[in-house]
């Protein structure tokens, strides 16, 4: 099985949905233990599964982190890797609420680690005013999401939501 019918599986529902959730976990979460991505392997993710896969969705699994892993080696300063790990979070998070489609997170995964797709790079402090040290992209969604609440039909708000959304992957047809 290769990735793509590991994807398409999973959106026949074929893979429990709790395999498919704890695998997206692993690929977002994985590097946040090395400090940058020199060092990071496939088999780094492999021992982080909550099962042996079958041999067949080991095949697929493998090439899902070894996207994940040439991802890690392309952003491996540490500024980029910080920021590649605040991106893959902040993915998983809108996987996990619908807004990102699956395939769309694993074609952005594949375009930014081939080099077609670019890491989201934002001036915090030139977009917003300022903003506290360390204030990273989740951050900025969060704040973003924050200030629709009070402004629902916020022009500025939305688009540098729809924005950011279409920078991580986000293609509107979730």
């Amino acid at each position: 099985m290769n990735l793509q019918q590991w994807i398409d599986a999973a959106l026949r529902g074929e893979i429990a949905e709790d395999d498919v959730q704890h695998t997206l976990w692993l690929l977002s979460n994985t590097p946040m233990l090395y400090d940058s991505g020199e060092k990071i392997a496939v088999e780094d993710y492999l021992r982080g599964l909550e099962h042996q896969p079958s041999a067949a969705e080991a095949e697929a699994l493998g090439e899902l982190f070894d996207h994940a892993v040439a991802l890690s080696r392309r952003f491996a300063e540490p500024a980029q890797y910080d920021r590649m790990q605040d991106v893959l979070s902040l993915q998983f998070d809108l996987w996990a609420r619908g807004v990102l489609r699956l395939e769309d997170w694993i074609a952005w995964i594949e375009g930014a680690a081939k080099g077609t797709i670019e890491l989201p790079e934002y001036d915090f402090d030139e977009i917003l005013g300022s903003a506290p040290e360390g204030f990273m992209i989740q951050d900025f969604h969060d704040e973003l999401n924050y200030r629709l609440e009070d402004a629902p039909e916020d022009e500025w708000v939305l688009s540098h939501l729809g924005e950011l959304h279409r920078r991580v992957g986000v293609t509107g047809k979730a």
